[in-house]
């Protein structure tokens, strides 16, 4: 048996589906091996030498021994190295006990390795993470790229761009998870990202950062207002007077607090005017637009002014974004919010209210109308507003067409057997067959346990794997698989548990946050600075919290906080019982003083 058929036959044992892929793969003889001086198979490409030419393994050992020394490594200690190459440093690595994971871009490299070199050391200690897009490691693969990370000097200058990029998103997804940011978030007026900027808020709070929210929505009132003016130019003029008001209020709002960051969501009231002026005073600030970029356009506009722009669209986008002058674009697929998103046990008048073999939740947007016409003969329930009230669709309409709110969206996903999801068009007949973008609702059903035949989308297949999702892509499909699965409830479970399970992984909006503060954090580097020092400084004072009598419970009986504000310490000084100590002393005196100067 040769090198490679042992070597696969050991990565079948830890990666069955690596090793297909590498089995498929033809085109590994492109990868030019050479011998070494002392015999030993090495590697140079591009003009640039992988490893030695004279003594490959020896140099190996020696790179293992001395970043193992540098890192204070120990056995069994978990490090993520940045290139394959053909293996000689990580036989090094693994000589010594270290192990982890190993990221190589290219997979013809990695199965060249395979031809060459017996790896069964290696592939022992170390997770093969080969032939994975950039986007793809940093948004599934996080706790890799927050170990110590051990870049292999000529694989980072062979994949300069690839590796490169994540050793500096490594960075600053350890920033992102370290807490202690200090986080100004505008939501919108009113609208369907008014509940995913509060998700984003409740995200951010669970990492640890201090989030201050901008409520927009409480101006909402003032915004119906309009409809009370009888001429267009009279409400066009009262509702720029008040978005403008609005967007100077988060101005104000900035300046007082001095945010690390301002964070807004879709349809935000935020003027250019404001983000020039936050810009002035070094605030940067990201816009997560979860809006389909065809059908609101006002981006094009207000995107250039943003520090960095994110969105749920790929490339398209992010070409259209080029064409107005934004370079920092980033795709953020929508998420969950696993507190909100979740199996529930309903009652039987839940049931009777909620339950139906087949259930849609959403808006009446044309294509929805016009394809589930063709399912007016099943039992069907459709939830949602701006649906008409015209045959045969009228009889299947709850609530008269009115906004489901969260928690009854909750209720019917668990309660129906068949969610049917099917994503908003205002050009199509049907199912968009380039769609480009995956609606919040894909990802809400899968972490409520519940089970859904979904459209077929562009971008699934990055978000989902085969037995997480069912897809339908017209309308026989669709009644086959309605048929289909009513019948067989053991099918439909094992995709509502395999898909529930792949959200709660990587698609809540705690890993959402993570990324879009660590994308921030490596592109603003003032930012990122600025973090680091108040960090490290509350880590030294914790460090000397034990010398100062009473301090520790004093701060013990605060809510957990990375950073406890003046009136946090004051309110905990009520729950306090006997004694004053030395710390609540000094903290009631310090009260009575500005109680004095107020």
């Amino acid at each position: 048996m040769g090198f490679f058929e042992s070597n696969l036959a050991f990565l079948r044992q830890n990666d069955p589906a690596l090793a297909e892929m590498v089995e498929k793969r033809t085109e590994w003889s492109r990868i030019p091996i050479e011998t070494a001086t002392n015999g030993e198979p090495t590697l140079k490409l591009r003009g640039l030498a992988i490893h030695s030419l004279r003594d490959p393994a020896r140099e190996g050992e020696n790179w293992a021994g001395r970043v193992a020394s540098e890192h204070e490594l120990h056995k069994e200690g978990m490090v993520t190295v940045l290139g394959f190459g053909l293996g000689y440093h990580l036989k090094g690595l693994a000589g010594l006990g270290v192990c982890g994971s190993v990221i190589e871009p290219d997979l013809d490299l990695f199965r060249a390795a395979m031809e060459n070199l017996d790896l069964s050391d290696v592939l022992g200690n170390f997770r093969v993470l080969a032939g994975i897009s950039p986007d793809r490691l940093r948004r599934y693969h996080g706790d890799d790229l927050v170990r110590t990370i051990l870049p292999h000097p000529p694989s980072l200058r062979l994949h300069s761009d690839s590796l490169g990029t994540l050793q500096s998103y490594g960075e600053g997804l350890r920033g992102a998870r370290r807490g202690g940011m200090k986080i100004l978030l505008v939501n919108p007026i009113n609208g369907g990202s008014l509940p995913i900027a509060r998700y984003c808020a409740s995200a951010l709070r669970q990492m640890g950062h201090v989030v201050t929210t901008f409520a927009s929505e409480a101006f909402g009132t003032g915004m119906d207002f309009v409809g009370n003016f009888r001429f267009e130019r009279c409400r066009k003029a009262f509702r720029n007077d008040l978005v403008s008001s609005i967007s100077r209020s988060v101005e104000l709002m900035a300046k007082e607090s001095r945010p690390d960051m301002v964070l807004a969501l879709a349809q935000a009231p935020l003027l250019t005017g404001t983000l020039t002026q936050l810009a002035a005073l070094e605030i940067p600030t990201a816009f997560w637009f979860v809006e389909d970029h065809r059908v609101l356009t006002y981006w094009r506009e207000l995107a250039p002014y943003y520090s960095h722009f994110f969105g749920i669209q790929k490339e398209v986008f992010g070409r259209e974004l080029l064409k107005v002058g934004v370079s920092r674009y980033s795709y953020l697929p929508m998420a969950a919010a696993p507190e909100t998103h979740a199996p529930m046990e309903l009652l039987p008048e839940d049931l009777e209210k909620f339950g139906s073999p087949v259930s849609f939740v959403g808006a009446g947007y044309h294509n929805r109308c016009n394809l589930f016409r063709g399912l007016a003969d099943y039992p069907f329930k459709i939830w949602g507003s701006e649906w008409p009230f015209s045959p045969p669709l009228d009889r299947l309409i709850q609530m008269n067409a009115a906004r489901i709110d969260t928690e009854s969206c909750v209720r019917i996903f668990n309660a129906s057997a068949v969610n049917l999801n099917l994503h908003s068009s205002l050009s199509h007949e049907g199912v968009d067959p380039a769609g480009d973008f995956v609606n919040p609702r894909t990802f809400e059903i899968a972490a409520c346990g519940a089970f859904q035949l979904v459209d077929r989308r562009a971008l699934l297949g990055e978000l989902f794997e085969d037995g997480e999702m069912e897809l339908f892509g017209d309308l026989g499909e669709l009644r086959e698989k309605i048929d289909h699965y009513l019948d067989r409830p053991e099918e439909r479970n094992h995709f509502a548990q395999t898909g529930r399970g792949r959200v709660l992984r990587e698609h809540t909006y705690v890993r959402r946050m993570e990324e879009l503060l660590a994308v921030m954090l490596v592109e603003q580097p003032v930012m990122a600075e600025r973090h680091r020092s108040r960090m490290d400084e509350q880590e030294r004072l914790r460090e000397g919290i034990g010398s100062q009598e009473g301090l520790r419970e004093l701060l013990d009986r605060l809510l957990p906080a990375v950073s406890p504000t003046l009136a946090d310490i004051y309110g905990a000084l009520r729950e306090g019982e006997g004694n004053l100590s030395r710390a609540e002393k000094i903290f009631l005196a310090l009260k009575n003083v500005e109680l004095k100067l107020d």
